[in-house]
């Protein structure tokens, strides 16, 4: 009920609890609900298992492919840090608030399987390992292709991975690629837009795939001179007490500035290019279809918004660490339900709630006879669209 709630109309829980009753009739005690809250949590494997198998059911999933990615969520507090929240970098501009890290696990449709929670300063980097493997543990015939973003990027865990017999397409961070490497790939990719190279790096045990994009071309040669701009106004200017990024001090001169012209060089070959590092065969997976697939990470940032937006997953205002993880679960599963409609659907929960809203009734009670009278709104809408072709008793 209380993630049912989440999409009909997010609130808090005393709100939620009223609002139950209002709408549905449905009654609960409020010392009941917040004393019996934190107990949800011994629930999370079966909710997520019910993700996995509604995903298999519903939308025929395999699971050879599983995107991941992770968000921050913001308290309304500015208490000092404890073992799970943490002052970290905030991806909702709040960082001088203490958050928690939350990372997901969707599939390439976008619809949730799993979540973790962690301390609100950890890397997100080194969360990844842990949801795949907890996935793994609960569903050991899935050995699915691991989707990332650069961030999720380090030798360490591409090697973890791999230990483990994982495939994995990710973000490269090609400007911190050896000069040499940069070089190769300017001299190998032709910039036409669409045009993609495979190049094994160094001496690793994966293939970086680099594409040309005149759209992405446009968007790096505008933000490199607005940069390069920056950089000679500071030099210029002698301020030093600033940041650039084509500026560093001189070696002769440690109190003056310079064009880090190295850096200038680097990027200005990179224009246009993308990256992605991948330990899959190109006979098994062509350049095209591993884009592709990492394109699929908009899915799992979709689902985020959705979470934060939608469902007002933040801020969050409880204090106990059971209660605060509870109410991530409750969301999650809301998220499910969310997502489950909107890929049934093909509309927007936006849209879902908005069709939900117009279904309304009155119920007027004579005093003297106890006759009641039900009223009800027009819903030829609703009754027109996929939502009710979904909901309708079969």
């Amino acid at each position: 009920d209380l993630a049912l709630m989440r999409i009909v109309e997010p609130a808090s829980k005393l709100r939620t609890i009223e609002l139950l009753a209002n709408y549905f009739g449905i009654s609960y005690a409020e010392r009941s609900v917040y004393r019996l809250f934190p107990k949800l949590l011994d629930h999370k494997n079966a909710i997520e298992n019910a993700a996995y198998q509604t995903a298999k059911a519903h939308f025929g999933e395999s699971f050879a492919l599983v995107l991941y990615d992770v968000t921050t969520l913001y308290f309304e507090s500015h208490e000092p840090n404890d073992e799970l929240k943490a002052r970290g970098f905030s991806k909702d501009d709040k960082s001088k608030q203490p958050q928690i890290v939350v990372g997901l696990l969707v599939t390439l449709q976008g619809f949730p399987l799993r979540h973790e929670i962690y301390k609100g300063n950890t890397f997100e980097g080194h969360t990844m390992l842990d949801v795949v493997n907890q996935f793994q543990k609960l569903h050991s015939t899935s050995k699915p292709i691991i989707v990332a973003d650069a961030a999720m990027l380090s030798q360490e865990n591409m090697q973890l991975l791999e230990a483990d017999g994982y495939q994995y397409i990710v973000g490269a961070r090609l400007a911190n690629a050896p000069k040499t490497f940069i070089e190769l790939i300017a001299s190998r990719l032709k910039r036409q837009d669409g045009d993609t190279i495979r190049l094994p790096y160094s001496k690793r045990s994966y293939d970086v795939i680099c594409s040309y994009s005149e759209k992405r071309a446009k968007k790096d040669k505008h933000e490199f001179d607005k940069q390069i701009a920056k950089a000679l106004k500071m030099i210029f200017q002698k301020e030093s007490g600033k940041r650039a990024k084509f500026v560093k001090k001189s070696e002769d001169h440690k109190d003056s500035l310079i064009l880090n012209e190295e850096l200038r060089e680097k990027s200005e070959k990179l224009i246009g290019i993308k990256g992605y590092c991948t330990n899959i065969p190109e006979h098994v997976l062509s350049n095209d279809q591993v884009i592709e697939y990492y394109h699929g990470l908009w899915h799992v940032e979709q689902a985020f918004r959705m979470s934060k937006t939608d469902l007002k997953t933040r801020p969050i205002f409880h204090y106990e660490h059971d209660a605060i993880k509870a109410h991530v679960l409750v969301c999650f599963m809301g998220l499910i339900m969310g997502k489950f409609l909107e890929i049934k659907t093909g509309l927007s929960l936006r849209k879902v709630r908005d069709l939900l809203w117009n279904v309304q009734e009155a119920h007027i009670r004579d005093a003297l006879t106890g006759k009641c009278i039900t009223l009800q709104t027009n819903i030829s809408d609703f009754n027109e669209s996929k939502l009710a072709q979904i909901l309708r008793p079969h």
